[in-house]
């Protein structure tokens, strides 16, 4: 198994989900304009979109490795860290590539929809070091 190609064919398929959800989005980040359900889970907005685009669409794709080849736990774990790294970009580069809502918009009074935290005189979405450190540990613990 080829762990370090999976990793960065995951990285890429999120990359490309950027492009995508930023064209539906548009302007209204946090699918805030479109239908279905919305619930606060651990102060972060989660819709009915979010929830089945990364909570059940993606992991049934990104499991489909372990379904045909069966159980490795390392690649579970390269899987798991790929999803997490991800989320990350595909997040990062709504902004970059999203034609009606500008990158410089990037900043917690602008981007509403997530909570922020302050590391020294920057303000960062939470979402990021706690993806950053879950992911550490499960490369740390499972892949090394």
């Amino acid at each position: 198994m080829h762990y370090t190609l999976t990793f960065f064919w995951i990285i890429l398929a999120f990359a490309s989900i950027s492009f995508w959800e930023a064209y539906i989005e548009g302007e209204h980040g946090g699918a805030e304009k479109q239908v279905g359900w919305v619930r606060k889970i651990f102060g972060l907005r989660l819709t009915g979109y979010h929830f089945m685009l990364f909570g059940v669409c993606l992991p049934l794709f990104l499991l489909l490795p372990i379904i045909t080849h069966g159980y490795d736990g390392k690649l579970l774990a390269v899987i798991a860290c790929g999803y997490l790294v991800g989320i990350l970009v595909e997040d990062f580069l709504w902004f970059v590539v999203n034609p009606k809502f500008k990158f410089k918009d990037f900043r917690h009074e602008k981007v509403w929809w997530y909570p922020w935290m302050r590391v020294g005189s920057y303000h960062i979405p939470v979402l990021y070091p706690g993806a950053i450190v879950l992911s550490g540990a499960i490369w740390y613990l499972f892949i090394r």
